[in-house]
Parts: C-alpha cells; structure tokens; sequence
C-alpha cells in the first residue's frame, strides 16, 4: 500500500513540476516579447545637437492594420513631432508628393531595386513634375526584407521615423527649415516580407 502511494504521490509531484516549467517558459517568452517591442518603442533622446519626439504608438496600437490614408496622417504627425521638438515648422501634406511618393514605393517593389534615381535616370523632382508638381523634392527611401507576414501598422512607421533620424543624410531632409509640404508612400509584399517605403519634401509652390 505504502509503495502504490508513493508512485502516485510522485506522479502527481511530477505533474506539477512540469505545470510549473511550463508557466515559467511562458513568463520568460512574453517577457522577452514585451521587451523586444519595448526597445522598438523607444526612440532615446537623439543626438547632440537634435532630439527626436517620444513614440506616439503603444502595444496596443501599433499593430492595427492601418488603411494608407491613415497611415499617411500618422507619418505626418511624425515628422512633425520630430521638426517641432527641435525647433522647426510643421508640414503640411502635399497630395501630388504623397502620389509621387507612392508611385516610386511601387515601383521598387515591382522592379526590384532601391534607389532614389529610377532606371529611367528619372529623380525624385522628375517623378513630382510629371504628376504636374513644381519644386525641387528631397526624399527618403527604406526597404525592408525578411519580414513574412509583414503588415502596415503604426508601429511600422514608428520604426521608420526613427531609422531616418537617427541617419544624418536623411534627417537633413526631415528637419530642413524651409521645407514646407510632405508626401508619403509604403507598399508591402508580406508573401516575400519586403517593404519600401518614401517621404517627400518640398519647399512652398512657386
């Protein structure tokens, strides 16, 4: 009797070992999520002479699925947070610039290359005159690859913004002081995880 009881008391100790591992592994995984999401939300202080804002997205909210309308006025309330914290005046969206931005985005999906001259030899104030735009346009581009499954959210632009500020080439553009109208344009394949996205920049219409 004494050895039947054992084994089950010992059935019944293992089982509960192994219901205690198990919640640990899962403690130890959502806390390794929370804070890799923790260090994509956090933007630091900026550098030595610029700051950059503080996210404006949360777990909560960065990983909505966002229409492009949407996803345009976001990208805008950042780089106006990023132009105000240091000084500056805001944007305001162009639309022909957003349609040029969105155009090129496409195209480099579609064509397969990263660049801000097209194979053409077209440029970014080209690609803008054709729409019927005037101006010289400054712009930035990002691509992405390896992300399956990758979806348009805020949280997509909250890492975006701040991949360009913290590059000097492309914060010039983002904090240039005569720089009035902004556009903006992503595409994604989340078949092939890749993403290309582009801001555009110009001085007031002439």
């Amino acid at each position: 009797m004494k050895r039947t009881y054992r084994r089950k008391a010992d059935g019944k100790n293992w089982s509960t070992v192994r219901r205690y591992i198990l919640l640990i592994v899962l403690m130890v995984m959502t806390s390794l999520y929370y804070a890799r999401e923790s260090y994509y939300f956090d933007n630091g202080k900026g550098g030595q002479d610029w700051r950059i804002g503080q996210p404006k997205v949360s777990l909560l909210t960065a990983n909505t699925a966002r229409s492009l309308p949407q996803l345009r006025q976001f990208a805008l309330t950042l780089v106006n947070r990023d132009r105000q914290i240091n000084g500056l005046p805001p944007l305001v969206e162009d639309p022909l610039l957003s349609q040029a931005a969105q155009q090129h985005s496409q195209d480099m999906l579609t064509r397969h290359y990263f660049a801000h001259v097209s194979p053409e030899g077209k440029t970014p104030t080209d690609r803008f005159v054709q729409l019927g735009g005037k101006g010289e346009v400054g712009e930035n581009i990002a691509h992405q690859t390896g992300a399956l499954g990758i979806r348009l959210n805020y949280g997509l632009l909250e890492r975006l913004q701040k991949g360009w500020m913290y590059s000097e080439g492309h914060r010039q553009n983002l904090l240039k002081r005569y720089y009035t109208r902004f556009g903006y344009g992503i595409v994604i394949d989340p078949l092939s995880g890749q993403m290309y996205a582009a801001q555009e920049f110009a001085l007031p219409a002439p």
